[in-house]
């Protein structure tokens, strides 16, 4: 199995082999467990009678689309049941609701963009190295809420009111989830209590979760990305906008992209987007790729791809294929045409080369939408670098790369 899987493969006589990312995850469920449900497409565990008690399991399931978590949660709300709901996808992410009768009181997250820190930033509190100096200061005594108050960057009531941004996002995102699976629970009396706690009406927030459903899937017609840039077309009227949309407008410069509006004006990325589409609608302005490449976000994609490439060719090296493997690849990229990306072939840990890609995005003009054609082709070599791995790999070892390999492609974005 694959360094750093987070599967459990169970044999054909019912041996279980178990990854290491799963081994670290099972490591706070230390004890005894039986399995208590052997469902197609499901198992659950069930702590032993005696062993330290635990959440009871209310309902459990599969998120087949994107109605799934919005049906799920909407008979918690109007069952009125207290407990936690575990949100879980295929990318990995884990999200936690702590939910009341009618009321959401905490959210917690794995995934990256729902940190305090990059909430804040994305509002406009705190810029990208002032963001990363608060976080080189963070210690377990010294919580990173704490910091920004005592360096003044908000007071007591703003940290307040921007948790409650965060765990609506958190709310969101699990709202909007569409593949993974679901658990709600009573929680373990052995679970030590949240930090804090809010009280957001959940009704409120579904209503919202099925607008933002609908209306991205509108936006999304026309906005194909939030690093496009809006600019003022030369016939722009003003009359009939909302403080918002004149807001948004003044921003509007052709080099700011709707991220950077969003983080600028603090009206969070859809309300931005929304208003964006609007101004689209009405002809007050038009959309264009960056004229700038960021360099950060061209590594931070590199980095992801370039894990993922080390793992297969991890696989590979433990049956001696590499030297075939990099072949195979190189045959491969000087037929794509993609050599002014990745050069005559990867590293011999299946690693590619930033700097030659910083170089080679940005050498390409803005209307050939470069990171989306660099998406395309990393996208297109890991998924070569896998079915080159499986000319090495035994069946179930095979099997089991695809399965991971595959389920973090499907985070990149």
């Amino acid at each position: 199995m694959p360094e750093g899987t987070d599967r459990i493969v169970i044999g054909e006589d019912g041996s279980v082999r178990v990854g290491r990312a799963a081994e670290r995850r099972l490591r706070d469920r230390a004890g005894g467990w039986r399995l208590s449900v052997d469902a197609p497409g499901l198992l659950i565990l069930q702590r032993e009678v005696g062993e330290q008690l635990g959440g009871r399991v209310i309902m459990a399931g599969e998120i087949r689309g994107r109605m799934t978590m919005l049906e799920v949660i909407s008979v918690i709300a109007n069952a009125g049941w207290r407990g936690e709901l575990h949100v879980m996808t295929e990318d990995g992410t884990r999200r936690v609701l702590t939910l009341e009768p009618s009321a959401l009181k905490y959210a917690r997250s794995t995934h990256a963009d729902d940190r305090l820190g990059e909430v804040l930033y994305r509002h406009g509190v705190l810029s990208r190295s002032e963001l990363d100096a608060l976080l080189r200061d963070v210690t377990p005594d010294r919580r990173f809420g704490q910091l920004v108050v005592e360096r003044k960057r908000l007071d007591q009531e703003q940290l307040f009111s921007h948790l409650q941004k965060q765990a609506e996002q958190i709310f969101y995102g699990a709202m909007l989830a569409q593949d993974g699976v679901y658990v709600f629970c009573t929680p373990s009396d052995s679970e030590p209590p949240p930090a804090h706690t809010v009280h957001i009406q959940v009704q409120g927030l579904l209503l919202e979760s099925v607008q933002r459903i609908d209306e991205m899937a509108l936006f999304r017609e026309r906005i194909q990305s939030s690093q496009m840039c809006p600019e003022v077309t030369t016939n722009a009227s003003r009359k009939s906008l909302d403080p918002t949309a004149m807001t948004i407008l003044a921003y509007c410069d052709g080099e700011r992209t709707i991220e950077d509006i969003a983080r600028e004006t603090g009206l969070g990325e859809f309300h931005t987007t929304k208003t964006i589409y609007h101004l689209l609608q009405q002809g007050a302005i038009t959309l264009r790729a960056p004229s700038q490449i960021d360099g950060d976000a061209v590594t931070s994609l590199v980095s992801q791809f370039n894990d993922v490439m080390r793992d297969i060719f991890m696989a590979v090296a433990t049956y001696g294929g590499v030297d075939e493997t990099r072949q195979t690849l190189a045959a491969w990229i000087a037929a794509s045409g993609y050599g002014p990306y990745f050069g005559e072939t990867v590293e011999e840990d299946g690693s590619i080369d930033v700097s030659r890609i910083l170089q080679a995005v940005g050498a390409a003009k803005a209307e050939d939408r470069p990171m989306e054609a660099l998406h395309q082709a990393l996208h297109e070599l890991a998924a070569f670098a896998l079915f080159a791995a499986t000319a090495t790999l035994p069946r179930d070892q095979e099997l089991s790369l695809a399965r991971d390999v595959n389920r973090r492609l499907k985070a990149i974005r």
